[in-house]
């Protein structure tokens, strides 16, 4: 059952005044390499494990969902159907496939984005996406951002960092100081969205796979996107990932810039659970109470 009592259009763009009866329900997922096609890209994929998704979208009660690795909408589509949901996905160009999986030697990898599936009757505004977030690399993806429109808005950033710099173990790696380079590039364009945020009074959420376990102490990361005179939250700090047996550390993260303090409710946050042997990466979300 739908979390919000509104009656609005379902453009892109949608435009009203709705009242949030309950408390919306925001993930970030990682669905590892989404393809309409199951043969197709780095996971084969069955049609049972197109309804396991759903059927796990459905029992954890999403709102919004910031998803990443989705080739296209007709790929978004198995997971979260056009009758049910809106759909907005990154405007980065498709990319041929030309890198060969290291999940499956002799398949190539397809184009993966980022974006957002909102359900529907929920108001909201698509933003111009983060390009630089690309770093100009073909591969590199953008950020997806939008807002959840209410009295009291709630802008949403859509991420994908790049992989291969997860903590100070390979900040110790000469071999991976490209990796680590391009990672810290893309959090100081974080810094600077942040900081949009924050002087237009804007609260505001960015959610993702950040291929960082920022919640290591110290970690340059996190100390990069935090605050000293607005602390944000990461919501992840609370505990350890148990998504996959070999990780224990989230890198899938929510940060949250509450500025008054009233949206994000306390203790909200789960992980979910795995959907049977892929991906690897489960579902994190949180509630937010929108007036």
């Amino acid at each position: 059952m739908t979390r919000l009592l509104a009656t609005i259009s379902s453009t892109v763009m949608v435009l009203c005044n709705c009242v949030v009866a309950d408390p919306l329900r925001i993930a970030a997922w990682n669905l590892e390499h989404l393809n309409a096609d199951g043969s197709e890209g780095c996971i084969n994929r069955t049609v049972a494990d197109y309804e396991l998704m759903r059927q796990s979208v459905r029992k954890q009660a999403f709102d919004v969902v910031a998803f990443q690795e989705v080739k296209d909408l007709v790929a978004a589509e198995t997971v979260f159907s056009a009758k049910e949901w809106n759909l907005e996905l990154s405007k980065r160009p498709q990319q041929e496939a030309t890198l060969e999986c290291f999940e499956a030697p002799g398949r190539f990898r397809q184009h993966i984005a980022t974006g957002f599936a909102i359900r529907k009757g929920i108001d909201y505004e698509r933003h111009d996406d983060v390009e630089e977030l690309g770093l100009g690399h073909n591969f590199h993806r953008w950020g997806t951002d939008i807002s959840i429109k209410s009295d009291s808005n709630l802008r949403l950033l859509n991420v994908h960092l790049v992989p291969g710099c997860w903590s100070n173990t390979e900040d110790e790696d000469e071999q991976k100081d490209t990796h680590c380079a391009d990672l810290k590039t893309q959090f100081e364009i974080l810094v600077k969205w942040r900081d949009a945020r924050l002087d237009a009074n804007e609260s505001f959420a960015i959610l993702g796979d950040f291929n960082r376990r920022l919640a290591l102490p110290e970690d340059w990361g996190w100390t990069m996107l935090n605050t000293k005179d607005q602390k944000l939250e990461l919501l992840t700090s609370a505990g350890g990932s148990k998504c996959h047996p070999l990780f224990s550390e989230f890198i899938d993260h929510i940060v949250v810039g509450d500025l008054n303090g009233s949206l994000l409710v306390k203790n909200s946050f789960r992980e979910g659970p795995r959907i049977a042997d892929h991906p690897d990466h489960c579902a994190v979300s949180a509630d937010f109470e929108l007036q």
